[in-house]
């Protein structure tokens, strides 16, 4: 709440709610193992998700150097606690590429999923052929990665056979990590700003100047005319109401009636009103500015057309806006028969969010 007094005023900012900002951050983090006694070279593993239980693409990708001795099926399997072949093996936790389908393949090709695999090993089977001893490439997708971070491990063997059994003739290792997801949090606090002087620099508060208008000397030939303004913005998704409480100006028992709907001034009538716009007849006022969108409610938002009644809304929106400075006009007249006095009024713009 802002009041403004033709005395004094103050002025007030608001400050509302909270605001929960998340991201999930992914980094696929790829390792390479190289076993000095084994004959497939260039071994590698990329994966695409190394997120704990996520879905994953994992491609493989080695040499076969051994080119005499035909090829009829490739192993892939998956342990926890090593890469060497021809040892227990231990089954990851949560892992399973039971669903595992051959996306695509490159160097040495040919081959399609035999169904002899299982959820922890892809065991790749074709016709025998002689390798080519060129770096071939093996992408399969929908592998479900293990429960627990860590490392990880493929045996990578190749057999005559078409379906992974036998003495392998080539062998290899790679590894894998899978990491806990990261988050982090981010807070964007909801906000009201608001405040309110004669004059405004920008729409920088800490510039308000001044909380009291003097009209001087009223005249029923001419109709004395003031201004102030206030500067509102918010992120709130419901937006703002701003309001005004006060009275007309008053001396003891002595009124100026206020204008109960809008008219133009009229001199030599008693008559207390005020609009938001830029004015001529009397020339005061502006236009509201800034970057957002809210404007002046009905019965303030028509030039030369002056009204003030308690509790009135000046301007609402319902969605969130950007700096918006609204300037009050004021104007005042007197009839011959006014009783004299020093007539005052204290007046409130009141801002509140819309729920």
């Amino acid at each position: 709440m802002v009041t403004l007094k033709i005395n004094s005023a103050r002025v007030g900012f608001w400050a509302l709610n909270l605001g929960l900002l998340t991201v999930l951050l992914i980094q696929a983090v790829p390792f390479h193992i190289f076993a000095a006694d084994s004959l497939l070279v260039n071994r590698f593993d990329r994966i695409s998700n190394s997120v704990a239980g996520s879905t994953a693409t994992h491609t493989f990708g080695f040499t076969m150097a051994n080119t005499t001795q035909a090829v009829g099926s490739i192993s892939f399997e998956f342990c926890s606690n090593t890469p060497i072949p021809n040892t227990a093996c231990t089954v990851p936790v949560g892992f399973d590429a039971i669903s595992a389908a051959l996306a695509s393949q490159g160097g040495d090709v040919g081959f399609s999923i035999h169904p002899v695999s299982t959820s922890t090993r892809i065991v790749l089977t074709r016709p025998p052929l002689n390798p080519l001893g060129v770096q071939s490439a093996y992408q399969f997708n929908n592998i479900i990665n293990p429960t627990n971070a860590g490392s990880y491990y493929v045996r990578l063997q190749t057999y005559s056979s078409s379906d992974g059994t036998g003495i392998d003739i080539e062998n290899g290792g790679v590894v894998f990590a899978i990491n806990s997801a990261i988050s982090v949090n981010a807070e964007v606090p909801p906000y009201i700003r608001f405040c309110a002087g004669v004059t405004i620099v920008s729409f920088d508060c800490s510039t308000a100047n001044s909380f009291f208008i003097d009209f001087g000397e009223l005249s029923t030939t001419a109709t004395s005319k003031a201004s102030s303004q206030f500067v509102v913005a918010t992120n709130a998704q419901s937006g703002y109401t701003v309001s005004l409480s006060g009275t007309t100006l008053i001396s003891g028992n002595n009124v100026i009636p206020a204008m109960a709907v809008p008219a133009a001034p009229t001199t030599g009538t008693s008559q207390f009103g005020i609009n938001l716009k830029a004015n001529t007849n009397p020339a005061v006022g502006s236009e509201v500015v800034g970057p957002g969108t809210s404007n002046a409610s009905a019965g303030y938002d028509t030039p030369d057309q002056f009204k003030f009644q308690n509790g009135d809304t000046l301007v609402s929106i319902g969605n969130s806006n950007s700096n918006r400075k609204f300037t009050v006009s004021y104007i005042t007249n007197i009839s011959p028969a006014q009783q004299a006095g020093v007539y005052a009024t204290t007046i409130s713009y009141i801002c509140l969010a819309n729920f």
